[in-house]
């Protein structure tokens, strides 16, 4: 009689990998975080700021106008210190809402939609949590909303410096995205987010 056949031990299965990953480092080209996505490079995100730039600008200099309109019966120095103070409160509003809203209920901001491109958790690729759209925001418009009043409040002697605070931190905002191989900037670090696009 031959001696008692051996079963083969049955093999783990491999476990199940979200399709949301990033392929290992290596010399090939990065294809993005999950097949079909890709990270979206500096250019096509700052062609859709534009986009944005130009929507909110519309929008901004319409209300705007009705807002100059109903200070404008404020003679002297305190209405137009009045309509700036206005002006400046309600760009930061418009800003934060026109954003925020878009990266939690759009998954983008209407510029980035018209570019095809998606604002995500950078963990999963899921939609924005509120928190995360605002931190998000006050990393990437926050310093500039601030230094804005500092220019407002001090005149033209330090408005300049502050000025050039808001040049440098654009540039350091356009560098770290630049050079990261997620194209996240140091505002999507802080928020834990990646901009993304359907790769062609």
């Amino acid at each position: 009689m031959t001696g008692p056949e051996q079963e083969s031990s049955p093999q783990p299965e491999a476990p199940n990998q979200s399709a949301w990953q990033t392929p290992p480092p290596g010399p090939a080209k990065d294809p993005g975080p999950a097949p079909g996505i890709a990270y979206a490079d500096l250019g096509i995100r700052i062609g859709a700021y534009i986009v944005d730039a130009i929507i909110a600008g519309i929008l901004f200099a319409v209300v705007g106008l009705i807002i100059l309109g109903v200070v404008a019966s404020i003679s002297g120095l305190a209405g137009a210190l009045i309509g700036l103070v206005f002006l400046l409160a309600f760009n930061v509003a418009f800003s934060a809402i026109y954003f925020i809203y878009g990266w939690t209920v759009l998954r983008a901001s209407p510029g980035q939609k018209v570019l095809g491109l998606e604002t995500v958790n950078a963990g999963d690729g899921k939609t924005l949590t509120q928190p995360q759209a605002i931190r998000r925001w006050l990393f990437l418009f926050g310093p500039f909303a601030l230094l804005s009043a500092f220019q407002l409040v001090v005149g033209n002697a330090l408005g300049t410096l502050f000025g050039l605070a808001s040049l440098g931190y654009m540039l350091y905002l356009l560098y770290t995205t630049y050079q990261d191989p997620k194209r996240q900037g140091f505002h999507d670090h802080q928020a834990e987010t990646v901009v993304v696009r359907r790769a062609a």
